[in-house]
């Protein structure tokens, strides 16, 4: 998609307005328009198949990953529109529950469902446009990492491993803790990096760590190195994908992204490819300065949240990711 939209730059990126605060130049999460001094709009859209069998379930992941845009901008959640794509041969109660589980996701999150739009499709799809705001000079952007800064992450990944070993029907699964943790908001882990002064900060989705660990190291002109030891996984992730639970996606991300990573250990390909691995409603990835982190990895602990310290920020070389 980068490369169809680059040659529709000038098109896209703000057309010249100077309250387009953040475009897609820089791949960062959401885009932000100023309204006024105090307050900017944050919009972002998500939506895709399903991932669970729980109509329920997948409103509410859905609606998780959508929110999660806003939350790694630094953003709060106002206003959210539903995005439906339904075949006619499924009941309407089981659409009902999907849009149930998004609805109460979305007031959790302390915003509003104000309407949407569907469609007729051969497949299910489910997602939702967020609207949410931020004062423009409080933004977190995946562009302000600079070289001494340490990166955290704030859930496991390994997502889209299980999902698809569930989809295999492989034994040694457990998605219970898997959908725990898709279910659970980045609202309060944004809220403490926002107080805690983060320099930079995504979510880890679809192009999974590597990739977007890559984007923000690009975006901040400086070369992540990312401790393959210290980073979380569900667990047997690595047993799931040595059984054959690699999705499309993540081969696609490892065909592209792999060249743009230096591996420095005796890391093996099994943890390698689970870093490359597509997430849903995945954690955030934060850079603080140092002085900051333990103190928001205790207000973490006392919010009920994880935090793990995975890397580091360095100044720029060859590559922008390092895999120690």
């Amino acid at each position: 998609m980068t490369q169809v939209l680059r040659p529709l730059q000038k098109l896209f990126s703000g057309a010249g307005d100077p309250n387009v605060i953040v475009g897609f130049e820089k791949s960062d999460d959401a885009a932000v328009y100023r309204i006024s001094d105090e307050v900017a709009l944050i919009e972002t859209l998500d939506f895709f198949p399903p991932v669970v069998d729980d109509a329920w379930t997948y409103g509410a992941i859905a609606a998780a990953n959508a929110m999660s845009d806003v939350y790694a901008m630094g953003g709060e959640v106002k206003l959210a529109l539903n995005i439906v794509a339904w075949p006619e041969h499924l009941d309407n109660e089981i659409l009902s529950e999907v849009l149930r589980g998004a609805g109460e996701k979305v007031l959790e999150a302390g915003g509003t469902v104000v309407g949407g739009h569907t469609i007729v499709s051969s497949e299910p799809k489910f997602g939702l446009s967020v609207t949410g705001i931020a004062s423009p000079e409080r933004l977190i952007k995946n562009s302000g990492a600079t070289p001494g800064d340490v990166l955290c992450l704030t859930k496991p990944i390994g997502t889209g491993i299980s999902l698809t070993a569930a989809k295999q029907s492989q034994s040694h699964l457990d998605l219970s803790i898997v959908i725990d943790s898709m279910l659970q908001l980045n609202k309060v882990p944004s809220q403490l990096a926002l107080l805690h002064n983060a320099a930079a900060m995504t979510d880890i989705t679809g192009f999974g760590l590597i990739g977007h660990s890559v984007e923000m190291a690009n975006a901040s002109g400086c070369t992540f190195e990312i401790y393959s030891d210290a980073v979380p996984l569900f667990a047997n992730t690595l047993e799931l994908l040595s059984g054959g639970a690699e999705s499309s996606g993540l081969s696609n991300n490892k065909a592209s992204l792999e060249k743009t990573i230096d591996v420095k250990s005796t890391i093996s390909e099994l943890l390698l490819s689970a870093f490359f691995d597509p997430q849903t409603s995945g954690p955030l990835l934060v850079a603080f300065p140092k002085s900051e982190v333990e103190l928001f990895s205790e207000a973490m602990e006392n919010s009920d949240h994880k935090t793990w310290i995975i890397g580091q920020v360095l100044e720029r070389t060859e590559n922008p990711l390092i895999i120690s």
